[in-house]
């Protein structure tokens, strides 16, 4: 079984890739992390952390599984999440932090309707976010985003990869920016904790891990 997984790049860094999360997560109290200060706003941006983890997770099993495609527009969420997540900690203001806590009915849809979106966000959060948050988002945004809109909407991209292939080299490279993505997700909720020792280790830790990550970490 190992030598199978060595014989295949992409089951190889699949594997490395659970590897990398699960060092991650020894970064972490063995009985979980838990909230400094505990609010709707840091409440808010750990469950966007959360859907960050669980999209790369799921991102991993369906370029395990053959499914490409499903990993590709799955990275798009990935990247959505972890925006949504920088612009609750970074950019959002008080009134649009409650239409996002608000029980779920329809008119807190409605409200929610009228907060920013992709965009905004993320102009905001290139405003007042670090620029080792900000940085790695907007570079995403320039160079990722339209293909991968393609994946998620059934375009050309897509149909294109779905017809003549997937290339490996193309997967090799989802699945580290998926990587990326997930890594700083991990760091926001490190930031959650008021820990500096948690979020020393868990921006250190990529450095155990440069073949699972494609650019380097501030």
């Amino acid at each position: 079984m190992t030598e199978a997984i060595h014989d295949d790049p992409l089951a190889a860094l699949i594997d490395r890739s659970e590897s990398f999360e699960g060092a991650i997560l020894g970064c972490f109290p063995e009985s979980g992390a838990s909230l400094a200060i505990m609010n709707t706003q840091s409440e808010l941006v750990a469950s966007a952390c959360n859907l960050c983890i669980e999209h790369a997770r799921t991102l991993r099993a369906a370029f395990a599984a053959g499914s490409p495609n499903s990993g590709s527009a799955l990275l798009r969420l990935q990247y959505e999440a972890l925006l949504r997540a920088a612009w609750l900690m970074f950019a959002a203001t008080p009134p649009q932090i409650d239409r996002l806590a608000k029980t779920l009915d329809l008119e807190a849809e409605q409200a929610a309707k009228n907060l920013p979106g992709y965009l905004e966000m993320l102009n905001a959060v290139v405003k007042v976010a670090p620029a080792g948050l900000a940085a790695p988002l907007a570079e995403f945004n320039q160079y990722s985003r339209h293909a991968l809109n393609s994946f998620v909407h059934s375009g050309i991209h897509a149909l294109h990869r779905s017809h003549h292939g997937y290339p490996i080299e193309l997967a090799l490279t989802v699945v580290r920016f998926s990587n990326a993505i997930l890594h700083i997700a991990y760091r926001l909720f490190a930031t959650l904790t008021g820990s500096q020792w948690c979020m020393d280790r868990v921006t250190r830790i990529y450095a155990d891990f440069p073949d699972c990550i494609p650019m380097s970490k501030n």
